[in-house]
């Protein structure tokens, strides 16, 4: 029938086209993710379009989103469906220790070199979490092997995974791709080959002081969003001509609106709350706005002289959390580990803590109403959606 030779035709044209996925960092935030992936996959069904990422970056929670995708490239509906179903059973006691013994343990650390650190040449505190289990997590639910496979098998083009180098403050993307995918070096950022492994994962997702910096090598790695003044560059350095983002702050409501108390001076738990917000989510959001002026500003050059430009046009779809996930954590506070509600609590209210809150609420209830979340809002885009997908 026409009708089906057309969906033909149309999976055929897609299958060259170059679709970068790009993923931000966000902690618990990043169940979002995974409910916008899955309308992603729906959508993109419906379209006959089997795999409509082949370039595939992530930072920090969405480097875990990113390498999982990556490892079940051969089968994205698949994919999507089972990363929805490992986030909304998640718990925090498999992304770090909640034990009391282990809290104890970092908190007498951190107080031993404050009070006789000048006493002692090495330090004990590396982190306030001990992240052991999302170790042991990423070993369970990530085939690192299959990232290759995938990729000599054509369902992927590359995985991109960024982390910031402690020992020299350079950002890092990890490329894992063929041969012929192009490096880059700029302003500290630069591109390296590898072969992902569960190291760079846990490297792009050390969300500082709370998680211990992971070892490459001889350095030291955190978290993917530090000193990444470019987080859309690594999928557009690797080929893509269009970008679907997925980033997990609300658009139209400034950080922290539900909890903005001028009168009164702000607490140890809101700062932290703005500084996560200012590391991890910040640079996305610059970054997406200059791509919208540099977008702008070709559409006012000729066609015939655009070939001329060093910059070129990138069309993406934004898509961001239609309710503010803060102000959902606030409401949820009780839901934290006990020994992690009794930290966060001695730095401020559950209500100033929101914003700290959604970073660290590894919580099926708060997991799942994010994957929810982000399915509804994928959904609603859903014309606009399939239209830019094909």
């Amino acid at each position: 029938m026409p009708e089906s030779k057309e969906h033909h035709d149309t999976t055929q044209k897609r299958s060259h086209a170059k679709l970068g996925l790009v993923l931000s960092g966000g902690g618990a935030r990043g169940a979002y993710q995974a409910g916008v992936m899955k309308g992603v996959a729906e959508i993109a069904a419906a379209r006959g379009i089997v795999q409509p990422v082949p370039i595939i970056a992530g930072v920090s929670a969405g480097a875990i989103n990113a390498a999982y995708l990556a490892s079940r490239a051969d089968n994205f509906s698949v994919a999507t469906e089972q990363m929805e179903e490992m986030w909304s059973n998640i718990t925090a006691d498999r992304i770090f220790r909640t034990d009391a013994l282990s809290a104890g343990r970092s908190g007498v650390r951190l107080m031993t070199d404050a009070a006789f650190g000048a006493l002692y040449q090495k330090k004990f505190a590396r982190s306030l979490l001990d992240t052991q289990p999302l170790s042991k997590l990423l070993d369970e639910v990530i085939d690192y092997g299959a990232i290759d496979r995938n990729i000599r098998a054509k369902h992927l083009d590359a995985l991109a995974v960024t982390a910031m180098n402690y020992s020299n403050a350079t950002s890092i993307t990890f490329v894992h791709g063929t041969e012929q995918a192009p490096m880059w070096q700029r302003a500290r950022r630069i591109s390296t080959r590898a072969e992902i492994t569960r190291q760079h994962i846990m490297a792009s997702a050390a969300i500082p002081i709370f998680f211990s910096p992971a070892k490459l090598d001889n350095d030291h790695y955190g978290d993917g969003c530090l000193r990444n003044t470019a987080p859309l560059s690594p999928a557009i350095h690797l080929g893509a001509d269009r970008l679907l983002v997925v980033s997990v702050r609300r658009a139209d409501k400034p950080m922290g609106a539900n909890v903005s108390v001028p009168e009164i001076e702000p607490s140890i738990a809101r700062i932290l709350g703005v500084i996560l917000n200012a590391l991890l989510l910040d640079a996305m959001e610059v970054d997406m706005e200059r791509m919208s002026r540099i977008n702008a500003t070709i559409n006012y050059v000729p066609e015939r002289q655009r070939a001329d430009l060093s910059l070129r046009k990138v069309d993406y779809f934004w898509l961001r959390p239609s309710r503010d996930i803060g102000e959902l954590a606030g409401r949820l506070f009780d839901k934290l580990p006990r020994v992690i509600r009794y930290l966060i609590s001695g730095l401020g209210s559950s209500k100033e803590a929101s914003e700290l809150t959604s970073y660290l609420l590894f919580d099926p209830e708060f997991c799942g109403q994010l994957v929810q979340m982000g399915y509804d809002d994928a959904m609603a885009n859903r014309d606009a959606l399939s239209e830019f997908l094909a």
